[in-house]
């Protein structure tokens, strides 16, 4: 898991620097970004910056919580807890044969929340270096991570808003920013749901044609 997110590191923090720029054009407006250039780059770098910063916030922010936050549930919160649901419903696999193959895994006698342990120990765990599963996996870190990450910067946006702090040539916070940094989070959440979901399935998929 590691080394997934160490590869996502460059892409998470250009994903969470996405909707900074276009906030900060926001701000300055798009005539004086153009007239003033070399200001532009500047704040671009500094959001780089700022966006790095926010990679390492979003690695201190405990796995557990992220999870509540991106599958919005306070208890089994993983998709692994749902692995019946979610390979039942999908067209490549057979509820029967699961249920036959893997009985202490999709059997109806499992807890929700055994299940989810049962699911990495016999089924993740031994096609989690396939490239189907790890490719959802790494997926999945990313919108994940981009997801925490993100709510920090709307957590300091609204802090920004409701102080009605004035800064140094940006000014007030514009209207539009909280709204464009809500719906870049409601995005990653889903593509954060989206994958985790996948990982799921694949990792079902591949060691069912493996065995």
């Amino acid at each position: 898991m590691k080394n997934l997110k160490d590869k996502n590191k460059l892409l998470l923090a250009m994903l969470m620097g996405s909707p900074l720029l276009l906030i900060l054009v926001l701000q300055i407006g798009l005539d004086n970004a153009k007239a003033t250039v070399d200001y532009f780059v500047a704040a671009a770098g500094l959001i780089a910056v700022s966006s790095a910063v926010l990679v390492m916030l979003s690695d201190i922010i405990p796995q557990s919580l992220k999870h509540k936050l991106v599958f919005l549930r306070l208890w089994n919160e993983l998709p692994g807890h749902r692995c019946d649901k979610l390979c039942f419903s999908d067209p490549r696999l057979a509820e029967d044969e699961l249920k036959a193959t893997w009985q202490n895994v999709f059997g109806d006698h499992v807890s929700k929340k055994q299940r989810n342990g049962l699911w990495y120990k016999h089924i993740y765990k031994p096609v989690m270096d396939s490239p189907q599963v790890q490719s959802a996996h790494q997926k999945f870190l990313l919108y994940r991570d981009a997801t925490a990450g993100s709510l920090v910067i709307i957590i300091l946006l609204a802090a920004w808003a409701w102080c009605e702090v004035s800064i140094p040539h940006l000014g007030e916070l514009h209207p539009w920013a909280i709204t464009i940094q809500g719906l870049f989070i409601i995005t990653m959440l889903f593509c954060a749901q989206s994958n985790g979901n996948r990982m799921v399935v694949n990792a079902t998929v591949v060691k069912t044609s493996g065995d």
